[in-house]
């Protein structure tokens, strides 16, 4: 769990083993713990190695309206930003280590904000290995599907072409 918060990788796979292999409390428990040691490393990398590569290479302005936003955004934006499924938890650890966010703010919000997705896919792992007991054959069958679910979307995503954003961050009062 810990290398799969640091890598790019999907991990709802992981997280679906330890609720089949584990039970529910300890699969949880290992999904979300190694999944926020894995975050804080990713964090603690980008601040010490990324952020200094970045201000050598960044425009100061960029580095400051990326800062500005994370500022503005708060614990909030961060909470929100864990629990949206479809943002990438892997990309959230790094840029949060090339901003200025607090550390104490970036952990306690990726703790709280992470956790009841654990919970779901930890869970969603014991049904498998539950309903795996029932009928090994609905058992495989779903992971066949799921799979070739993934696939597919990978492979319509990566056909389309990615748009170019070039808006200015909005405007925030205080």
């Amino acid at each position: 769990m810990i290398v799969v918060a640091i890598l790019p990788i999907p991990a709802e796979i992981p997280a679906l083993l330890n609720g089949i292999v584990f039970s529910m409390v300890l699969g949880t428990f290992i999904t979300w713990g190694g999944a926020v040691v894995g975050a804080v490393v990713s964090f603690e990398l980008a601040r010490r190695c990324g952020r200094p590569l970045c201000e050598r290479l960044a425009r100061p302005s960029l580095i400051e309206r990326a800062d500005h936003l994370v500022d503005s955004a708060g614990w909030p934006g961060m909470i929100f930003l864990r629990l949206v499924p479809a943002v990438a938890f892997t990309a959230v650890n790094w840029a949060s280590g090339l901003t200025s966010m607090n550390r104490w703010t970036f952990l306690w919000t990726t703790a709280v904000g992470i956790l009841p997705g654990a919970i779901l896919f930890t869970m969603s792992g014991r049904g498998v290995a539950a309903m795996y007991q029932m009928s090994p054959a609905a058992a495989v069958g779903l992971l066949v599907l799921a799979i070739l679910v993934v696939w597919w979307t990978a492979v319509r995503f990566r056909r389309r072409p990615l748009r170019r954003w070039t808006g200015e961050f909005p405007a925030t009062t205080s």
